[in-house]
């Protein structure tokens, strides 16, 4: 196994809980080192992500650290291994940053998602005209090819939601009211986000709910952030925050802990699914009938 890789998600979240667990057993890197019979600069490695690990290895750690049920080992296991399906971002490796990349292989890989954004529609739900705009960024004129490469690799993520080769990817989703407003596109590509938005919101795997205006102040403030949760039996978690140029991941459980309660405060403050729906159309109609008015005064 190669040493010093790019660190993936997949390998960051492994390597943080084999951490946690060498630690509530209060045992040391060398001790962990001891049952690989190897350097502990290796267990360092494995832990920080930068190396994987074989499953032969893993089995040893999970004996030293009191693993013992085999649901629990086999979610380990699974966790461990690098999926061996041709990914389909691979292509682009060379025109993607990694730590978005990371994000593409995350959503291909998790079970489910959670979050909350307050200005925005997330990317796994935007039509083209309204990725486009958002790609964008104000700025006019034709795309240049790393920005349509954007709005192409934004438009083939959404497929984790209809796949049938796995199991959906469940997702449950707290928007601000402001993210239904900004008419990013304009009214008529706001429109038919919003219509779109509203009928991705039916899908039996996907759960919409809007905090609106009059929820007035909230916790955790208007951050955005997802949740992702690995499937079964390893159930191991890992938070997504996003900023203008990057990525960032924790894997801590105090972290997925701290997010995890923002998000049930949010989800129980927000509107309810139907209400969100009816919320929806109702701003979509809203900008159907401006359209007509100001076509009616010209």
């Amino acid at each position: 196994m190669g040493v010093d890789q790019k660190p993936t998600v997949r390998r960051r979240v492994l390597g943080t809980n084999l951490r946690r667990l060498r630690e509530e057993r209060e045992l040391l890197l060398e001790d962990a080192a001891e049952q690989l019979s190897c350097h502990p600069a290796k267990v360092s490695r494995i832990e920080s992500g930068r190396s994987g690990i074989r499953p032969l290895d893993l089995k040893a750690l999970l004996d030293l650290y009191g693993v013992e049920t085999e649901t629990e080992r086999e979610g380990w296991l699974a966790l461990a291994r690098e999926g061996r399906r041709q990914r389909w971002w691979r292509v682009l490796e060379d025109r993607l940053p990694q730590d978005f990349l990371d994000l593409i292989g995350l959503e291909d890989e998790v079970s489910e998602c959670r979050g909350f954004q307050p200005g925005v529609i997330p990317g796994l739900f935007q039509t083209e005209a309204y990725a486009t705009a958002v790609i964008q960024g104000g700025s006019a004129g034709p795309l240049d090819e790393e920005r349509k490469t954007k709005v192409s690799v934004r438009l083939e993520r959404q497929k984790t939601l209809t796949r049938s080769d796995l199991p959906p990817l469940n997702v449950w989703v707290v928007l601000g009211e402001a993210a239904l407003r900004q008419e990013i596109g304009g009214p008529a590509v706001l429109r038919q986000q919003l219509l779109h938005l509203a009928e991705v919101g039916r899908l039996p795997n996907v759960t919409l709910q809007v905090l609106p205006f009059s929820a007035g102040a909230y916790m955790g403030g208007p951050t955005p952030f997802l949740i992702y949760r690995f499937p079964p039996p390893s159930g191991l978690q890992v938070v997504l925050l996003e900023n203008l140029t990057s990525h960032a991941y924790l894997e801590a459980p105090e972290d997925t802990t701290h997010y995890g309660n923002v998000f049930n405060h949010l989800r129980a403050t927000a509107l309810n699914p139907l209400e969100s729906e009816a919320l929806i159309v109702e701003i979509a109609d809203g900008l159907a009938c401006s359209r007509e008015r100001t076509a009616n005064a010209r």
